[in-house]
């Protein structure tokens, strides 16, 4: 065997070893992966399922204080949704959940004083628009609007205008379902 043979001999080992190195450190990694991905739980607040009462889903999306957030979380429905929404929307621009709105929104609850944006800027969109003091009425009256296969959705798309950060809000929001449900038994 001559040197060139040789040289070429070595070249395809070394390349096939870190071919094989590379593969099994890929393995690795997706198994790292997988497990990591099956260890997580779901984000606390974020679509997060509540429970189902008379045929409709509830569902916690209070960490969505954003127009993206809660963008993002329209993007996922198909079902019409009673839309619970509010807080301090004094320089939220909400129009780019317009689309969304047409869409999915059969009716919207604004909860707290401080939502004439919010009104105003679906108020051609939404056929029906109520106002809840707090988020207990808010599920009260979704729950009197929703039909079978609807989903009553919490999603704030903007900061409190209490003192209270999105856990409290999810908290309370859930602790309302929770008692529809208990009130209701299936």
């Amino acid at each position: 065997m001559n040197y060139l043979e040789t040289l070429t001999n070595t070249r395809q080992r070394s390349r096939s070893m870190a071919s094989g190195i590379s593969s099994m450190i890929l393995e690795i990694r997706k198994e790292s992966i997988k497990q990591s991905l099956g260890d997580m739980e779901t984000m606390r607040h974020r679509q997060d399922y509540v429970a189902t009462v008379d045929g409709v889903m509830y569902y916690d999306d209070s960490k969505a204080e954003s127009v993206n957030a809660t963008w993002f979380t329209f993007e996922n429905i198909v079902n019409p949704v009673i839309w619970i929404a509010g807080g301090n929307d004094k320089e939220t621009d909400f129009s780019d959940l317009k689309p969304s709105v047409r869409k999915n929104v059969r009716a919207l609850i604004c909860i707290g004083p401080n939502n004439h944006n919010l009104r105003e800027t679906f108020k051609a969109d939404i056929k029906e628009i109520q106002q809840a003091d707090t988020i207990e009425t808010a599920v009260e009256m979704a729950s009197q609007m929703a039909q079978e296969d609807d989903i009553v959705l919490f999603s704030p798309a903007c900061r409190s205008d209490r003192a209270e950060d999105f856990e409290a809000r999810g908290n309370r929001f859930i602790a309302s379902v929770k008692e529809l449900e208990n009130e209701r038994p299936q």
